[in-house]
């Protein structure tokens, strides 16, 4: 039933804008916070705790947005709502930093993508993932739908719920993944058989050569229709790998596959498949298409080409990755899905992340007692059922038409990437001239001259 009157307000301070898409899980909407005057997006997951799969995967997500927090090129995690009623909550809505759509809608639809803005995307990607890395983390998921972009031709990474730690040892929902068609086409070959886990980095890094590719080729590079089609696809792009390579696989089925393929089968020249591509580009694309794992390039190593020393020399790296404690994820090991107990032992450590944006309510969410939330349930079952009908009404935004023209010169004065994005020596260079010129400033004011109308503050 569609909401009367207007948007309604969540948490007496999110207001709904439009909806920026729809998935089998939930919506994600635009808003306002009428408290910050930014504009955000809220995602409703629904029915998280229907099953034991879907909790712990969004559970994962949420520890991993927390923990992560702080690098440009990774979406942010703002706020988590106070549930109507800590007992018997089912949806989680997350506020997350907005970013207006994805890659795949932008590779999709008619926008220009210029070299410049190939080659920026690209820097992004990496520089995201060699923080994710450097933690110890894989995405396992890459892909352009799980890349947000702006106008601005600001990418941030998003979806962390099949991410791992080095750490994890375990693969209790491998069954979410694996078996999903689209992901098939960004998946290494290491990757493509079901249960396979003798994988590394080098997965997040074949799938960033894949939308690397579609870039260019404004397709998919690998659109397996299952996994025996697949395998022939990236035999025929990248050579069928010798018996030393094929050995690596550890999968007989595998290795069977890919034995049997074509032995005339050589690599393509990638010059060739990507003729609008710059030379140290397509090296790159080949490097992070290298069948054997332990030849592909890492993002360290990707980042370290010419291509990218304008925006590396600019941006630098972003934030050091932090060191993440594996009694995060205790609950993955002591939590059994046939444990009766799973389900509400998750949901304690739900309300427990929910704490970490509402420290004020930690003695009503994880004390005894009913502990009703402040937002109250009629106000979260309105805002949900808005973002229900905007969706089946099909109100979502649509790519950019444009991206702007971007240059390292814009992103050294801040423009693309907020935050501190400078290379260690020049933030303490721009410390020192802003504090140099603040002192001027005021010698000028103890004098009685002031500062002229047209000065701006550093």
């Amino acid at each position: 039933m569609p909401p009367s009157g207007a948007q309604p307000m969540l948490a007496d301070r999110y207001r709904l804008m439009n909806v920026l898409g729809e998935g089998a899980y939930g919506v994600v909407a635009s808003a306002h916070d009428v408290r910050t005057g930014e504009d955000v997006a809220v995602k409703r997951i629904r029915s998280v705790l229907d099953t034991y799969p879907m909790a712990t995967r969004i559970l994962r997500e949420i520890k991993f947005n927390r923990l992560l927090r702080g690098h440009e090129n990774l979406v942010q995690l703002r706020d988590m709502l106070v549930p109507a009623n800590k007992a018997t909550f089912n949806d989680t809505f997350l506020v997350l930093e907005l970013m207006p759509c994805d890659l795949a809608r932008v590779i999709a639809s008619t926008a220009e993508l210029t070299p410049a803005n190939v080659k920026f995307l690209m820097f992004q990607l990496l520089r995201g993932l060699r923080y994710l890395h450097a933690a110890g983390v894989l995405h396992r998921d890459l892909k352009p739908s799980n890349l947000l972009v702006n106008g601005s031709c600001v990418l941030k990474i998003c979806d962390l719920g099949l991410a791992r730690a080095a750490f994890r040892t375990n693969d209790d929902d491998v069954s979410l993944w694996t078996d999903y068609v689209q992901t098939r086409w960004y998946r290494a070959p290491e990757l493509i058989m079901p249960h396979a886990t003798n994988y590394t980095a080098a997965i997040d890094m074949w799938a960033a050569g894949c939308i690397f590719s579609e870039l260019f080729l404004r397709r998919p590079l690998f659109p397996g229709r299952d996994t025996n089609d697949q395998v022939k696809r990236i035999v025929r792009i990248t050579g069928k790998p010798g018996p030393d390579v094929i050995a690596k696989l550890r999968h007989r089925s595998m290795e069977a596959l890919v034995a049997q393929q074509s032995a005339a089968s050589a690599p393509v020249d990638f010059r060739r498949l990507f003729p609008a591509a710059e030379p140290a580009a397509v090296q790159i694309i080949e490097g992070l298409l290298a069948f054997d794992p332990d030849k592909r390039l890492s993002a360290e190593q990707a980042l370290l080409s010419p291509y990218f020393s304008e925006w590396r020399d600019s941006l630098g790296y972003g934030k050091e990755a932090p060191l993440l404690e594996a009694s995060e994820f205790e609950f993955e090991r002591r939590m059994a899905s046939r444990n009766p107990k799973a389900m509400e032992a998750i949901r304690t450590e739900l309300l427990q992340e929910i704490v970490f944006y509402h420290p004020e309510k930690r003695e009503e969410l994880l004390g005894s007692g009913s502990g009703k939330g402040a937002s109250g349930p009629a106000n979260l079952k309105e805002f949900g059922e808005a973002m229900d009908y905007s969706a089946s009404k099909g109100h979502q935004t649509l790519p950019p038409s444009n991206f702007e023209q971007v240059a390292a010169e814009d992103a050294r004065k801040g423009r693309m990437l907020k935050g501190s994005t400078l290379p260690e020596s020049e933030l303490k260079q721009l410390a020192m001239a802003t504090e140099k010129r603040r002192a001027g400033m005021a010698a000028d004011r103890a004098a009685g001259g002031g500062p002229s109308s047209d000065m701006k503050m550093g």
